[in-house]
This record gives C-alpha cells, structure tokens and sequence, in this order.
C-alpha cells in the first residue's frame, strides 16, 4: 500500500475518508493528458513543515484528543430540562504525525504562462532532514514554454492528484479513505501555490505545500447495552459544507478554487466499527474532506446514520436489524470550513433512545424508512431536540 501524508500542526491537519467495510486502497494516481516537455530542467525544493515540532510525511496518526470522560449532566431548551451525558476529552492538543521512512511520490506540477496552463507529471523525493521532512521535485519545463522568458512562468502544484485537465490545469482530488487512529493512512492530497520561476537559477526554494482538506474528528460513543451500533456515514447536512471529490484551480495564485464534481458526495462514508453490547464502547471516527465556501452563513447540521441490532448472547442479529440516526440540533452557523483546518463534532453518542420520529432526509432518503432516534441527550420523543 502506498505511503501516506499528513502534518502535524495546530490548526492546519487533515486525515481520511473510508468505505465501511472495506480494506483501505491506494488511491489511483492518474498522470495522463499532461503537457509535452522540453528538457529543460529546474529543481523545486520544498518543505511540509507549517509550526515548530512538525513532521510532514506520516504512516502513524492520532487526532490530538484523549482521556475522554463521560460527565452526567443536565441540559435545557425551551421545553424543559433532560438528563444529558456529555462525552468529552480531558486533552486537547495538536494532531501529531510520524514518519517512518523516505520515499518517492508521484506530483502534478502546473506551469503558467500568462493565461494558459501546461501540467506536467513529476515526482518528489522526500526525505528527513534533521528531524523535519522536505522534499525535492525535479521536473522538465513544458516544450511550449521553451526560450520564453522564466521571470514570466510560474508553477503550482498538486500531491495527490487522482486526474488533471491538460487544457486548463485544473486537477481533480478525491477524499482518501479514513483514518484509524495509530494505523496506516492513505496520500493526503496537498498543494503548493503559484511561484514564478527564478531568471537566474534552475532551483526554486521556500516552496511549502499546504492541506486541501479539512480534518474532522468525530469522537462517538455507546453504552453497553442489548444493541449493537454500526454509525455508516456522516454529513454536516444538505448545504453541502464539505465535499469528497474536487476539482483545484491554483491558476489565480495564493489558496486554491475548489469546485464541486459530478462524481462528488456531501455524505461521507465511516470505517465500520461495530459498537455497544460486547463490542466498542468508544470510536474516534477520523475524515478527511474539502470545505466548499457557501457564500452566506448558514447553520452546520452533523447527523449520522446507521444500523443497529439486538445482542444474542454475545453475537448481534443481523436478521433484526434497524436503521438508526443521531441528529444534532445546529450550535454553529458558518460560511465555510477554514481549509487546513480542523473541525471537531461532539455528542454523537448513542445513549438515549428518542423515539423513531428521525428522517433520512440529510440523505435522501425519502422512502419512508423509519430511523431510531439515538444522541446524548434524553428528550421527549417528540420534542424539538428529539429529531
């Protein structure tokens, strides 16, 4: 499997996305309808390093949240008070990332001459330098770009690239599959912004690359109970905050234009994890998506969907299973997630049963199916709070 990325700063992260259930596959990295070079070379020394103690490269994860205890409490709305069991990290520190080796990785490189743009494909070298990661790219300048002037080119860069248009230099990423914390983590795409070209030397340093994901951390929680709860997928809601495939324009310079696909979804699929009864009382679900700005502010709804089933013994019967959701009432209206940054979604616990008034609108399911309300919070079934 392929080696993976991933930083480690304060509030500039990311990890991954996953397909419940399955084993976690290298993304495709797909080089085609590249520009043709001239064999002029240059030399683009980067690094990954965005805060003190950081290291760029990673195999190892963790989310930066530990010790978490949970705190019976007592919460209110306008209608009236409930018991409210609130599951929280005593640390609350930066995510951290080690390396464990060198090596080589596939990069996109993009070069600007004025309002055209010519990808190229070529790789970059990364290793340790005292205890920090960098990295060298050696690529060829694009043929059509040949005895022009190299004060007027620029370059871009994408790591991570699943496609890129040959005519305007726009490359498509995909959201990798999700992190468990402390295992292998798959290529987390990353870009370094327009930089002209030196007119007198063929090495261009000071480069750095940058996330283009958000990193969000969904610390769950269940009881052990006589069910058994598999969380399937999460969204932030039908706003579409957050995307698993975008296509990057790095042609107007500083941070990247990030557009929506076809192929792009707002519902994110989880690593299966089997919790409650027997099994897992606590999961940290770990994703890595891209933020799309809405352009007004509008309410964040974190909902997640799944499946739950009654304990036999110490198995759980598939044969019973019913579909289950755990909404959250919105605290935060915003108009975009600041990309490289992180977001952390509290109380998706499956602790109290709120009755079976949830909806699987969120993702389009408008069929009818009846979903069983779970949260941390004991509400009236048909309070406000209870969907």
């Amino acid at each position: 499997m392929m080696k993976k990325l991933l930083l480690a700063a304060q509030l500039l992260l990311a990890l991954a996305l996953t397909s419940c259930g399955n084993e976690d596959a290298p993304l495709a990295r797909q080089h085609t309808s590249v520009a043709t070079t001239s064999g002029e070379r240059v030399t683009l020394s980067v690094g990954f390093d965005t805060g003190e103690g950081s290291k760029a490269r990673a195999m190892m994860a963790s989310s930066g949240l530990s010790d978490f205890i949970p705190q019976d409490e007592m919460g209110s709305d306008s209608y009236g008070s409930y018991p409210y069991l609130r599951w929280r990290p005593t640390k609350k520190e930066s995510s951290k990332a080690v390396f464990t080796g060198e090596a080589t990785e596939p990069v996109t490189l993009i070069f600007y001459h004025g309002s055209a743009a010519y990808p190229v494909a070529a790789q970059i070298k990364i290793k340790n330098v005292g205890g920090r990661y960098r990295g060298d790219i050696e690529a060829e300048i694009p043929a059509a770009l040949s005895g022009v002037a190299r004060s007027s080119i620029e370059v871009a860069g994408v790591l991570g690239a699943t496609s890129v248009n040959a005519t305007t230099g726009k490359v498509t990423v995909s959201a990798p599959p999700a992190v468990l914390e402390g295992e292998e983590m798959q290529n987390l795409p990353m870009y370094f912004p327009k930089t002209a070209l030196s007119p007198s030397s063929d090495v261009i340093s000071g480069i750095q690359f940058k996330f283009l994901g958000v990193l969000v951390l969904i610390p769950t929680y269940a009881t052990n109970t006589t069910y058994a709860f598999t969380p399937e997928v999460f969204t932030f809601g039908p706003s579409r905050f957050s995307e698993s495939e975008v296509e990057v324009d790095l042609s107007a310079g500083g941070a990247p234009k990030l557009t929506r696909t076809a192929n792009s979804t707002y519902i994110h699929p989880l690593r299966e994890t089997v919790m409650g009864g027997t099994k897992v009382r606590e999961k940290m679900h770990v994703l890595y998506v891209y933020p799309m700005d809405l352009g007004v502010i509008t309410p964040v709804f974190p909902t997640i969907y799944g499946t739950y089933y009654p304990m036999v013994g110490n198995q759980y019967d598939k044969a019973q299973a019913k579909k289950f959701v755990i909404p959250r009432l919105s605290n935060l209206n915003i108009q975009q997630f600041p990309q490289g940054g992180r977001a952390v979604v509290y109380d998706m616990s499956m602790i109290y049963f709120n009755g079976t008034n949830g909806n699987g609108s969120f993702i389009g399911d408008n069929s009818g199916t009846v979903y069983s309300v779970f949260s941390g919070r004991a509400v009236d079934f048909n309070r406000r709070r209870g969907w």
